[in-house]
């Protein structure tokens, strides 16, 4: 727009003063002079408009290839911060699956440490009814009250208690009589 109003400008000063250079020819030459300076002023303001078309049409071209530019590469950041939130969260789940399983491991070395001391328990009573300490027996199975006991090891355990009171209900029987005999003789 500054062009144009510029070029015009200067269009009419350059008119003006052809028009006025104290040449004295007639009348018809001074328009005509100034029909042909109007008709240059005419193509140049053409001329300059339609430079000025095709320089806003290159400016507009350009504005739209560099928006164009700008857009794809803040879609390709936009997918790599896509990409990089996926793996980070890929291994927080792979963490926590990780965390699972070391957590079940650890319940389970809890359990077989538990089964462990279940199975030595129920072995030192066994071998205490085999010697004949029946009490000494009874006491060590006391301690396995309130452990979950397998349904084979609660097996052993009751065939222990059985024979462990048979022997002390036979035990007392026989210290019983022995009493009695003994007070007898007497």
């Amino acid at each position: 727009m500054k062009h144009k109003a510029l070029l015009l400008t200067s269009v009419a000063a350059l008119a003006l003063g052809l028009a006025g250079c104290g040449k004295n020819e007639s009348a018809t030459s001074t328009a005509d002079d100034a029909n042909k300076a109007a008709s240059t002023a005419a193509d140049a303001a053409s001329k300059a408009a339609e430079t000025a078309k095709a320089e806003a049409a290159k400016a507009a071209e350009t504005a739209k290839v560099e928006a164009a530019k700008v857009a794809d590469a803040a879609k390709a950041e936009a997918e790599k911060v896509a990409d990089a939130a996926k793996a980070e969260a890929a291994k927080v789940e792979a963490a926590k699956a990780e965390a699972a399983k070391l957590e079940a491991a650890k319940v389970e070395a809890a359990k077989a440490a538990a089964s462990a001391k279940t199975e030595e328990l129920i072995v030192k009573a066994t071998s205490l009814v085999a010697d004949g300490k029946f009490s000494d027996a009874s006491a060590v199975l006391q301690q396995l009250a309130g452990q979950t006991l397998s349904s084979d090891q609660q097996k052993l355990v009751d065939g222990l208690k059985e024979q462990i009171s048979k022997a002390l209900v036979a035990k007392a029987a026989s210290d019983a009589t022995g009493s009695v005999g003994d007070l007898l003789k007497k």
